[in-house]
């Protein structure tokens, strides 16, 4: 800002300099400095008001969908509606706070010149896992003289996803080494003729594909089909946010427990299970059971974004949350913290029949007493418990771990 304020003092100065040289001394040279002086003034003029008028700034993202480790490519392009060589500019790229104090903001030095659009790239390499958003960009110019400098910055949005790493599992062993939540599904695809096994009277809500529509022009009203009864495995992971349960843990216990959530999504994906996710972060997140590759995707963006910031209860959270689940699905709890509620709320579903699978994961070699005591209790009530240490996480092969 001094920089600026002394040299619109400088060029100032220089023609008040230049005219009272003029005038006293007179003759050709004098007169002659004092209106080169004006040319000068007049470009440094064009430089300040027209520095960032016509410039317009476009970011592009070479991927908007990036796994964990990987390196995305940004570009940057300068577009100006006029040639005229304005002197400088130097681009500065700010960071999301995830990652401004683990790269340095990317500064662009270019010399326009006399062309209309200049492009420029830079890479950030080894992202972590989250949601970044890229909303604004700082420009600076300046002369050629270093008499004028000026500062803006622009809102240039751009965001992008960095899905957590996973490890490709062989098996998982649940119970008898696969899902055994089975849920019954009360009708199939509409145009599998061989699963029709008869009609029924027209419901509000059903399908027009369903519609038996030989049965209903009979003249007896709209007939809905009747398909066989399908079984499917179904499972629904709970993953644990609340931040109380990570304060005191090391900070890559979080990201190794959603790693080995992806994992196992990732798992039942493979395996055409149907797979849900549930937590609580600010926002209830509850993602019902399917299979596909949208549904995967989907689920993907939210262990993305997903951060240990929850502040409701866990237990509570699983509790109310199972509730809505159908008899049947499989509910996998994911978590650092076993205490006492968690194990009274997991006890209640498992004597409702419930199908619950308790994965812990832990950064130390052997558990606490209480825990371990806890976990005694859980099996106790056929509830599934398995201990998975942080370094296994990156070990497919070693998932689920000894209980």
């Amino acid at each position: 800002m001094k920089q600026q304020r002394y040299g619109k003092i400088k060029t100032a100065a220089l023609v008040l300099i230049t005219f009272v040289f003029a005038m006293f001394q007179g003759g050709f040279a004098s007169w002659f400095l004092f209106y080169s002086s004006l040319v000068f003034l007049a470009y440094e003029l064009c430089v300040f008001f027209m520095m960032f008028r016509s410039l317009e700034v476009v970011r592009e993202i070479d991927r908007n969908r990036l796994q964990e480790g990987e390196d995305v490519v940004v570009t940057v392009r300068l577009r100006r509606r006029f040639w005229f060589p304005l002197g400088w500019n130097v681009v500065i790229e700010p960071l999301p706070d995830r990652l401004a104090g683990v790269f340095e903001p990317h500064r662009q030095l270019i010399f326009p010149w006399f062309k209309r659009e200049i492009e420029f790239k830079y890479v950030i390499p080894g992202l972590p896992r989250g949601y970044y958003c890229l909303t604004e960009c700082v420009l600076g110019g300046g002369d050629f003289f270093g008499f004028v400098e000026r500062k803006k910055t622009v809102s240039v949005f751009n965001d992008f996803l960095v899905y957590p790493s996973y490890q490709e599992m062989t098996h998982w062993a649940l119970g008898d080494g696969s899902f055994s939540g089975t849920v019954h599904v009360a009708h199939r695809r509409s145009d599998d003729v061989a699963a029709v096994r008869g009609v029924r009277e027209y419901h509000r809500g059903d399908r027009l594909s369903q519609i038996h529509w030989r049965a209903s022009a009979r003249g007896t009203g709209l007939k809905t089909k009747e398909f066989e009864h399908q079984a499917m495995n179904q499972v629904v992971f709970f993953l644990d946010v609340e931040k109380a349960h990570y304060q005191d843990q090391t900070p890559q216990l979080f990201e190794a427990a959603v790693k080995l959530t992806a994992s196992l999504v990732a798992y039942a994906n493979r395996n055409q299970y149907h797979y849900g996710l549930t937590y609580k972060q600010k926002e209830r997140i509850a993602i019902q059971p399917a299979c596909s590759h949208t549904h995967f995707i989907r689920i993907f963006d939210q262990l993305a974004r997903v951060m240990a910031e929850g502040v409701d209860s866990f237990a509570r959270i699983v509790g109310r949350e199972a509730l809505e689940q159908p008899p049947g699905v499989t509910l996998v709890v994911i978590t650092p913290r076993v205490d006492k509620e968690l194990v009274a709320r997991l006890v209640q579903l498992s004597q409702k029949g419930r199908h619950v699978h308790l994965l812990r994961i832990h950064a130390h070699a052997v558990p606490a007493p209480e825990e371990k005591q806890a976990i005694q209790m859980l099996v106790a009530s056929k509830v599934t418990c398995k201990s998975v240490h942080l370094d296994d996480v990156e070990d497919g092969k070693r998932i689920g771990g000894a209980s």
